[in-house]
């Protein structure tokens, strides 16, 4: 396959030199309230003062903490007063800073201007409309601080979070999470010290196998400063999915890491990243960047004469389920007019699955088990009633999430009836997982026994079509796992 873009990914250019010339003004704040901050969490803003309210809020409730901490906010609405400013000042807390560009420097250009005006020798970059749990801070520090972290070889550089997503539909039930009542609650549930401790490092061989580089740098993840800026920052150049490639392009160089746990939420609405244009785009720009990585060596251009359809085909489902979001739902045929998919068969797909079993197996014995395990203690109240009321489970999926949450279930609660694992298609309606019987959906009779399915998918089109398929036989899940 033809490369649709000639960019070299690897470039390196000082984009923060690109902007000297136009200044930033600090509007509200005291630099001496905190003098050294070990970490600053930067939140680029433009507009929409009333999301980024609630995000000031779950940052501001962060855990007491050993160290030294700010929040700079960096408008890019020129001008004069703003509502951004006025939310600023009615908050009047003294450890934020805000700061304002004389003129509009684009999305990347004020990613890297936060990065530039931040005083911390860490920062935590946000958006201006997610939340991240209130022990971000405490968790992140001591990652940090971590001899696991200090005593490897590359310099640490990047460290990113896992996430629970929501959208406005839910934003009732996630102003509630958000009370102080149940943010006490969630706190207990995520300052417990996790079995492993240890990161897991992300590499460029995992970003070949699986097909997903990194994760999104904007929401909750630590930066170390002096590296970002060294190595030019963020890149316009490297077209609408750089933040990506980022995290690719330190891995070569520096430690890159994904922490086990879940610290945040991360919105989702229909905006203009959801939009079809954009959707359509992050799947021609995330193709042409795999076959980058393909072309790199010998072993990865084998790995993509393997594998480039699979993984091109999980990609269009990703693709789909982002525009879920949107009034613009992308389709399937739109996606195949950037890159259409083989069917992959034979030796082709033994090979995928030998190696990817390979991988799975690796990958869950690490910080994957300890992000399922946070998603069922989130749902730790409704698996409990359902099981005190002596309801029958039902684990609607049969595939590696399924192999995790099995064991996990069984071993939290002693009294639990999983009485078999479902599957949409009745030709995948055998064998078992973990001693559980695998059968179709369809034969499940809610009528005649008290069932609750727990769903167990990490593809959001599956997600939404195993809900569809619930609702329409009148089963209620109580948990979906993504």
């Amino acid at each position: 396959m033809k490369r649709r873009y000639k960019i070299d990914y690897n470039q390196k250019v000082d984009c923060f030199a690109q902007l000297n010339h136009i200044k930033t003004d600090l509007i509200y704040g005291d630099l001496s309230f905190v003098t050294k901050p070990f970490i600053s969490y930067v939140i680029p803003v433009y507009r929409r003062a009333d999301l980024l309210e609630k995000t000031l809020e779950s940052v501001l409730q962060q855990k007491k903490v050993d160290f030294e901490w700010d929040i700079v906010v960096v408008d890019n609405e020129s001008g004069g007063e703003n509502d951004t400013e006025k939310l600023i000042r009615k908050l009047k807390n003294a450890r934020i800073l805000y700061y304002r560009n004389q003129e509009n420097i684009g999305v990347d250009g004020n990613y890297n201007r936060c990065i530039e005006t931040a005083r911390g020798k860490w920062i935590a970059m946000l958006h201006g409309d997610d939340l991240i749990m209130n022990d971000h801070l405490y968790e992140m520090g001591k990652l940090i601080r971590s001899k696991d972290v200090r005593k490897k070889r590359y310099p640490l550089a990047y460290i990113c979070q896992r996430y629970l997503e929501f959208s406005d539909e839910e934003e009732v039930q996630l102003d509630r999470a958000l009370a102080a009542q149940t943010n006490k609650k969630l706190g207990v549930i995520f300052l417990k010290d996790g079995k492993r401790k240890k990161l897991m490092r992300e590499s460029q061989r995992k970003g070949i196998l699986t097909g997903f580089f990194g994760a999104v740098p904007s929401f909750g993840t630590i930066m170390n400063r002096k590296i970002m800026i060294q190595e030019g920052g963020f890149n316009k150049d490297l077209g609408i999915c750089e933040d990506i490639i980022t995290p690719y392009k330190l891995a070569g160089k520096y430690g890159v890491y994904m922490a086990p746990k879940i610290m945040g939420y991360y919105r989702f609405q229909n905006n203009e990243s959801m939009k079809k244009a954009t959707v359509l785009k992050i799947y021609a720009a995330m193709v042409d960047f795999r076959e980058y990585m393909y072309s790199k060596n010998i072993w990865a251009g084998i790995w993509g004469k393997i594998a480039r359809d699979l993984l091109n085909k999980n990609l269009q489902n990703y693709c789909v389920g982002l525009s879920r979001y949107s009034d613009e739902k992308v389709k399937e045929r739109e996606l195949n007019a950037i890159y259409q998919p083989k069917k992959t068969r034979g030796l082709k797909l033994l090979a995928f699955r030998a190696v990817m079993g390979c991988f799975n197996i690796v990958h869950h014995s690490g910080g994957y088990c300890e992000m399922i395990e946070n998603l069922v203690e989130i749902q730790e109240e409704n698996i409990r009633n359902a099981v005190d009321k002596g309801e029958k489970i039902v684990i609607y999926g049969a595939g590696g999430v399924s192999k995790v949450v099995i064991p996990l279930l069984k071993s939290r609660y002693k009294k639990i009836q999983i009485i078999s694992c479902v599957v949409s298609n009745p030709k995948d309606a055998h064998g078992n997982i973990k001693g559980i019987p695998i059968c179709c959906i369809d034969d499940i009779e809610s009528k005649k026994d008290r069932i609750t399915v727990i769903t167990a998918t990490e593809i959001w089109q599956y997600q939404s079509e195993m809900n569809a398929v619930l609702k329409s036989k009148g089963l209620k899940s109580v948990i979906n796992l993504l």
